[in-house]
């Protein structure tokens, strides 16, 4: 994954000292596409993130009493140029001979909602590059299973969009 982003020092956020439940609203998608099935298996994640933070008392798919929500979306995004099915069938066309470094784009928003106050919206950017055949990985990147750097790139991006939600909102209120 791309190392830019990084990790979010959870402990800096400003933490309320009676922490409220949220709704939370989430959806993967994919080149802006609802993906369900992306959906289902990231949620729990982002869910988990969430409760990690100590920013709510609770987590829920339901409304809360206070009204209050957080709409988070992941999109996964073709980078502009990449093609990566015609990368790939090169790839294979001769038996990984020919190798690629595909990128993988995230776009996550994050928008947090209270009545009564303005909506507070963050967007955050990350990618995951995976190579595939013969070829060396973007220098600076340390190589990781799949399902390791997809998990890591999601937690990084939750951690990222709540700590910018909780700087620019009174969610610590």
């Amino acid at each position: 994954m791309d190392p830019k982003l990084g990790e979010t020092q959870m402990s800096g956020l400003k933490k309320p000292t009676d922490p409220q439940p949220i709704q939370m609203l989430f959806e993967f998608r994919t080149k802006g596409v609802a993906n369900a099935r992306a959906t289902t298996a990231v949620k729990p994640r982002v869910e988990a993130e969430l409760a990690k933070s100590g920013l709510f008392s609770a987590v829920s798919a339901e409304p809360v009493a206070s009204g209050r929500k957080l709409a988070i979306s992941i999109d996964n995004v073709e980078p502009e140029g990449q093609r990566a099915g015609q990368k790939g069938f090169a790839t294979g066309l001769t038996l990984g001979l020919d190798g690629n470094t595909i990128s993988d784009d995230y776009v996550c928003t994050f928008t947090y909602l209270e009545p009564g106050h303005e909506p507070v919206t963050q967007e955050v950017r990350h990618t995951l590059y995976t190579t595939i055949g013969i070829t060396n990985p973007p220098k600076g990147l340390t190589p990781a299973p799949l399902a390791d750097a997809f998990a890591t790139v999601i937690r990084q991006a939750v951690d990222k969009g709540l700590a910018e939600i909780d700087q620019a909102s009174d969610i610590a209120q």
